[in-house]
């Protein structure tokens, strides 16, 4: 068919054949592309994605040079075949359940927390804890820069009393503090302040908060992961969903779960 001055006019439905049939020729390149990034330290993020009126997940899995993607209908569904190496991580608790690799935490929430911490609820241990991590990451960036493999030994015990010293700052101030106020409708536990919980974390994880700072291969921030997931999420913000299950495969890959999308 054509229009008015007789152009062809391209069926929607012969457009998505014919994106379905490049995605199966993509399938060995796919295959082989999360393999290669299963061998390399690598970005972990995950994002929702409405499939045919349900939620499903956007998982990432990204290097320097290769992105692998998955479309899964649980958040949960985080790569267990990756072994040796180095993830890098926001911190969400499933990625702890893998445990043949080594963990770095991305410092860019921590730092967003932070701030809220110390703009909106005064507490003043975030203040050093945020510097620390500042000046830790513009060493590991000059050092680099110069051609350096690591940082001096004394530098980074240094740095590692000075982040010792704002968490000891920060048991201090929140043991001060009175138990928060339990909510009438809330059952259970009382739960704790969000600078309580930062500060645990940031305690019991301190050598994943500054991995970093003794591997110049492992950044400061999980960006490249949240990168790789942007176009998805800008076109979630233009579309709003894809419509079925089949079209899913085509944009974000095969799904390794249990129940393909396809």
């Amino acid at each position: 068919m054509g229009d008015l001055f007789g152009a062809p006019r391209l069926c929607p439905a012969s457009l998505m054949a014919w994106v379905g049939r490049r995605a199966q020729d993509l399938e060995r390149v796919h295959a082989r592309i999360g393999a290669r990034v299963g061998e390399a330290k690598v970005h972990l993020d995950e994002t929702a994605l409405r499939v045919a009126g349900k939620l499903h997940w956007l998982h990432t899995t990204s290097s320097q040079t290769l992105t692998f993607y998955r479309a899964e209908e649980k958040r949960g569904a985080i790569p267990l075949e990756l072994k040796g190496g180095v993830v890098v991580h926001d911190g969400f608790a499933p990625y702890g359940g893998l445990g043949q690799v080594e963990h770095a935490l991305c410092n860019a929430h921590h730092l967003r927390e932070l701030k809220a911490l110390i703009e909106l609820d005064g507490e003043a241990w975030a203040t050093p804890m945020r510097d620390v991590l500042l000046d830790a990451n513009a060493a590991v960036r000059q050092a680099r820069e110069a051609g350096a493999s690591a940082l001096p030994p004394d530098e980074i015990k240094a740095f590692e009393e000075r982040y010792w010293a704002a968490v000891r700052e920060g048991v201090a101030f929140h043991g001060a503090l009175p138990k928060a106020p339990r909510s009438p409708q809330s059952r259970g536990r009382v739960k704790h302040r969000p600078g309580f919980n930062l500060l645990t974390r940031l305690k019991t994880f301190k050598a994943d908060v500054l991995r970093f700072l003794v591997d110049f291969d492992v950044p400061f921030t999980n960006n490249l992961a949240e990168q790789d997931i942007r176009m998805t999420k800008v076109k979630m913000k233009i579309s709003g969903a894809f419509r079925t299950l089949a079209a899913t495969p085509t944009i974000c890959g095969r799904p390794l779960g249990k129940r393909f999308l396809t």
